[in-house]
């Protein structure tokens, strides 16, 4: 039996950034502080009681990605072909950073380690409401 888990993370969706060297030669991950965020909405959104994903249960994670059109986008003409949410979006952030922002933030909540996810689709479209569906199956 497959088990479906769905979130909704309402805002605009973030990539994972490369690690920088701070100050002193440190180095740092710029990208923690919209994973805290994140993470917190996953928390509230998973269902009451879940228990992570044991270790060896293989996952499928399959992310659509929302964005807000820019000013310069937000023509009436541009609009109107984004209103349905299926307009899609080939701008940057890469589709591949979208995805391991979420799958690192997923990590030792959801699942035990990144490397159980063997399978997913990643999506990118405007939309006046910007947010990313995920979707877990197990």
């Amino acid at each position: 039996m497959q088990t479906i888990i769905n979130l909704t993370i309402q805002g605009k969706p973030h990539a994972k950034q490369r690690a920088r060297t701070g100050k002193y030669g440190n180095f740092y991950n710029p990208s923690a502080g919209d994973m805290k965020l994140m993470l917190i909405e996953v928390k509230k959104q998973l269902p009451e009681g879940f228990i992570m994903i044991t270790k060896g249960i293989p996952v499928i994670v399959n992310n659509i990605f929302f964005f807000e059109p820019t000013k310069s986008e937000s023509t009436k003409k541009f609009l109107k072909l984004i209103e349905n949410d299926d307009y899609p979006y080939i701008k940057k952030p890469d589709r591949d950073n979208l995805d391991k922002f979420v799958l690192d933030c997923l990590s030792e909540e959801v699942f035990h380690d990144d490397n159980q996810v063997y399978k997913g689709s990643i999506e990118k479209y405007y939309s006046m409401n910007p947010r990313i569906e995920v979707e877990i199956i197990f």
